[in-house]
């Protein structure tokens, strides 16, 4: 039987929806938390989908007498919800098993929010974004925040409202401003809620793990949707859009209006978008009517939160606005004994691996080894290391998912298993047999720890090429090297590579996953930039220490000289280039001093390959490749 009360009543509204609807239920029935109810309408399908799914005990059908729409299918659901936050779901958007524990936990954090976003990427391609919540423009266009771009997670995150494809509403909030418009019928109707609510002085975030995967419509340019799609944009604007904002951007508006209409005469369309502004201009008398009924508190709350960068909008961007205040909303600073889970990624490692998960295990409550398609003979050993050890959970990936793939499935392992905090490392870092108690007693002894999300050890290595120094900056315009010593603790660190960070894990719910796009160089310093733009700290802990191989070197002569370079393959090459570029691209506003500090390092890379390395033309075409994508991405 359905929970007695529900939590969440998630809505989903069908009509022919074919296998996705089958999908869509499969997807909910493996969430992680499971205090919700699904209230399921069919708008009068006779695709046979709604009668071929199973029987699940909180699932409830409502059949409408006709194809009443999105708007009022909600509505009506949410007639029938128990629940005291309402997620609307498409029966074509497939829900990560973490995604409803998300949205709540988010929801929980930020009473002021009316809605949560979910992040929805291309089922097609996951690695790009289906859209990061929708921004709305002063001159009355909506689009899917970033859709079609890179997938790279955002933590959590203000937005102007979120796609009705994956969202929660917070129950009173959407029945205090009347749900939503059953005049819209499909389309643009979350965007009209989502004004109403700011106009009632709400507010909407986007969380990073509230993850689904979205079809979306193929018939982008059919004449059903240019016609609702018109027509509810300018009902949008006339019903919610500020009065003196709508009366300086009323010109925009028509004017994209009719720009939109003389291109349809190119690309059709022309006639059902004219019939559409038609449409709207009649029933002006009566969306006249309805503006009077929308709440007139929060104006300037709402035009705040609105896109006004022409730039974002011709690019169809995200606006992801960092919250403030968002160390605060995390309800805990202290454990008195902190479950520890270490998530190790594996290819084709050496032995090193061995002392690797000996000193995880004996220092973690449970290990994670995530291996990527490593040669059968390791997998062999792998296996019986696991066997072996009941703290040791071992993945065994069929291909070679990347450091930033692997790290997350691992990392989903580690917060469903209840970790206070997570540690990263590589299949060749070894830490000390103290470092984590070394690493945790640092954060400790902080007063202001509230705040620090990353705690990273002193590095070591046999070359001797690691230096003892942790890069760090107060205000990303100054930059300055923390000596990584005995009894040292550095404050305000700009990153830390990836193995040996210790993270909290309420920290990693809010900041998000690793950039799964990135594959595997700059992954750590993306998550670092983005965890500081969150408003976290990274530490680091002189006394703990972790023993480390960088990259791989080779001798060469400099100044009559031997030393030690550090160098890579050509491949690798084009991916550090790619990457490094994609992270300027993000993070130069907030830090500069870095950005340049890393400018200078690409052109000592170059100046490396031309002068001292072998095969300097694939190297030299690799790294000119790899800044190319990184701009075009």
């Amino acid at each position: 039987m359905p929970a007695a009360s529900p939590v969440a009543s998630i809505l989903i509204v069908a009509y022919q929806s074919g296998p996705d609807l089958g999908r869509c239920l499969e997807a909910l029935d493996r969430q992680t938390r499971r205090d919700f109810e699904v209230i399921l309408v069919d708008n009068a399908s006779t695709d046979g989908a709604v009668e071929a799914i199973p029987h699940y005990d909180w699932l409830t059908l409502v059949r409408a007498p006709e194809n009443v729409g999105f708007a009022a299918g909600n509505n009506l659901a949410a007639r029938s919800a128990r629940g005291r936050y309402l997620v609307a779901l498409n029966p074509d958007a497939f829900a990560e098993p973490g995604w409803l524990d998300a949205l709540i936990a988010a929801a929980e954090r930020h009473p002021d929010a009316a809605s949560v976003a979910s992040v929805q990427l291309s089922h097609e391609d996951p690695d790009r974004l289906d859209g990061m919540g929708d921004p709305y423009a002063p001159w009355g266009a909506a689009w899917r925040g970033g859709k079609g771009g890179l997938a790279v997670p955002v933590a959590e995150s203000e937005v102007f409202g979120p796609c009705a494809a994956a969202a929660l509403y917070r129950r009173d909030a959407f029945e205090a401003v009347g749900g939503f418009c059953e005049r819209f019928f499909c389309y643009y109707e979350d965007v009209d809620l989502a004004l109403r609510l700011r106009r009632a002085g709400w507010r909407s975030v986007i969380t990073p793990w509230a993850i689904v995967r979205h079809v979306g419509s193929g018939s982008t340019s059919s004449d059903f949707v240019l016609r609702h799609a018109t027509r509810n944009r300018v009902w949008t604007y006339l019903r919610g859009m500020p009065a003196l904002a709508g009366l300086v951007f009323a010109p925009v508006m028509a004017g994209l209006a009719l720009a939109g209409v003389l291109a349809g005469v190119l690309r059709g369309g022309a006639g059902a978008r004219a019939r559409a502004l038609l449409e709207a201009v009649r029933a002006f008398p009566e969306t006249m009517r309805e503006r009077s009924a929308v709440s007139q508190t929060a104006e300037a709350r709402a035009l705040g939160a609105m896109t006004w960068s022409p730039l974002r909008f011709l690019r169809r961007g995200v606006d992801a606005r960092p919250i403030a205040d968002l160390p605060d909303r995390l309800p805990r600073d202290d454990w008195d004994s902190p479950a520890v889970v270490a998530v190790i990624v594996s290819h084709e490692p050496d032995t090193r691996l061995d002392d690797v998960l000996d000193a995880a295990l004996a220092q973690c409550a449970r290990v994670v080894l995530v291996d990527n398609a490593s040669s059968e003979e390791v997998r062999r050993h792998l296996r019986a290391r696991a066997n072996a050890a009941s703290t040791l959970t071992l993945i065994e990936n069929a291909e070679n998912r990347g450091l930033a793939g692997a790290q997350n499935q691992g990392l989903e392992i580690a917060r469903s298993a209840g970790a206070d905090w997570i540690l990263l490392l590589d299949d060749d870092s070894v830490p000390a047999p103290d470092m984590v108690a070394r690493l945790l007693a640092g954060w400790r002894s902080m007063a202001d720890r509230k705040r620090v999300g990353l705690l990273s050890p002193r590095l070591s290595d046999a070359e001797g090429t690691l230096k003892p120094y942790l890069l760090s900056s107060g205000t990303g315009w100054d930059l300055r090297r923390g000596r990584m010593v005995p009894g040292a603790v550095v404050r305000d660190g700009v990153f830390a590579i990836a193995s040996g960070s210790l993270i909290r894990r309420d920290v990693l719910d809010v900041v998000g996953p690793m950039a799964g796009p990135f594959f595997i160089d700059y992954v750590d310093i993306e998550f670092s930039l983005r965890l500081r733009r969150a408003g976290f700290e990274i530490v680091g802990i002189g006394d703990a220490v972790l023993t480390h191989r960088l990259g791989e070197f080779h001798e060469t002569e400099v100044l009559g000289r031997k030393v030690a370079l550090n160098t890579h393959s050509a491949w690798r090459r084009r991916l550090i280039h790619r990457n490094r570029v994609r992270v300027w691209r993000r993070f130069v506003a907030e830090a500069p001093a870095w950005v340049a500090w890393d400018v200078a390092a690409a052109l000592y890379d170059v100046w490396k390959a031309v002068v001292y390395e072998t095969d300097k033309a694939a190297k030299l075409r690799a790294i000119f490749g790899g800044f190319m994508e990184g701009w075009r991405g």
